[in-house]
């Protein structure tokens, strides 16, 4: 079965191989949203290297840049492959209902010719 998944690019995947496919994504999916739960939670997180001064203002600013909206940021980066796993989960679902549709319609068609 051939997939468009954007841009003009098509795949060929096999339809046995569509529940781990999504399976798999999904499991991807998951783990992404866990890496950005955990990205987030590091706000809270006042752990300094040493003692100086310097070191606490100096983790904050790394960690408020790794979770801050827009462009650079871990979070932002993590939102956004998120999106695109999610997009690639739908057209394959998509594409399963569909072939299983034509399934049992040409089920249907050959079951009443008999």
């Amino acid at each position: 079965m051939s997939i468009d998944f954007g841009g003009g690019d098509r795949f060929v995947v096999e339809v046995a191989e569509l529940d781990g496919l999504i399976r798999g994504l999904s499991e991807a999916r998951d783990a992404i949203v866990k890496i950005n739960r955990d990205v987030k939670r590091s706000l809270d997180m006042n752990i300094s290297p040493s003692d100086d001064p310097y070191s606490p203002d100096a983790i904050q600013k790394i960690i408020e840049c790794a979770v801050r909206p827009g462009p650079g940021g871990h979070s932002s980066a993590n939102q956004v492959y998120q999106e695109a796993v999610q997009q690639m989960i739908d057209k394959l679902v998509a594409a399963k209902q569909q072939y299983e549709r034509a399934e049992g319609a040409n089920r249907s068609t050959l079951g009443g010719k008999g």
